[in-house]
């Protein structure tokens, strides 16, 4: 990976995304309390103060979790839910999809209502149905099952780890990608990400750019790193590069 790196680190003007969750820190059952690389979080302050580099964060959470669990603001450029909520673009609901948001809140509450551990959590566009704090591995597996079979018209169902997604928007993390580029004219652009819907965002980027997924699983990027310590050693060398270049 190392080549690739590089080459695509000393870029003229440089957009890094990255995810947060199973990237910028390890998960846990607790979301509002997850454990940060501190070494990830203080490579990515050294590069936002870098010129002609932009620095994303791309989270599924909702912007508001996002800003208060990673402690993160300006001038990093914050986008939560997948990018609807974002400084660079943002969405309001239709009453249709209002209306559908309200179907799948009270089926993913129906699901969870009798399962210990299980939790709903509402976001701005979405509603995510958590399964990790589920003890039992046969019931939490089963709900798991269960939530991805909800079918809702304008509502797309999505998969994670330990997670399903109800969504009545069509932003991605692709999408995003995609209006960042626009705005920013990046000369390149790095993602890193670990999870399902990080794909989509591997997908949009195109020979110039650089996709690295974190951890196991099938994957479209270009690279993959082990786990979330390996993420901070591939920030490490991306400073390395961008500081050489201000010499």
């Amino acid at each position: 990976m190392n080549a690739i790196l590089d080459q695509v680190a000393i870029t003229h003007k440089l957009l890094l995304v990255s995810d947060f969750d199973g990237t910028l820190a390890e998960f846990s059952t607790d979301p509002d309390n997850v454990p940060i690389c501190a070494s990830s979080i203080k490579e990515l302050q050294a590069l936002v103060n870098f010129p002609n580099t932009e620095v994303a964060i791309l989270s599924g959470r909702s912007l508001a979790s996002l800003r208060r669990v990673s402690g993160l603001n300006k001038p990093f450029i914050l986008a939560g839910s997948h990018g609807a909520e974002s400084t660079l673009a943002t969405y309001e609901l239709s009453p249709a999809q209002t209306r559908a948001l309200e179907l799948a809140t009270a089926e993913f509450e129906h699901i969870t209502a009798a399962v210990p551990g299980a939790w709903v959590e509402h976001k701005p566009f979405h509603r995510v149905l958590h399964t990790i704090a589920i003890e039992d591995p046969d019931l939490a597996a089963a709900t798991y099952r269960r939530a991805q079979e909800v079918a809702i018209p304008g509502v797309s169902i999505k998969a994670g780890k330990s997670i399903v997604e109800a969504g009545v928007l069509n932003s991605t993390k692709g999408t995003w990608i995609t209006q960042a580029q626009h705005a920013l004219n990046p000369t390149a652009t790095i993602f890193i990400g670990d999870d399902t819907t990080d794909e989509e965002g591997f997908a949009v980027l195109g020979p110039a750019d650089l996709s690295i997924k974190v951890g196991a699983g099938d994957t479209v990027a270009r690279v993959r790193v082990d786990d979330v310590r390996a993420v901070s050693e591939v920030l490490a060398q991306i400073v390395e590069k961008r500081r050489a270049m201000q010499a």
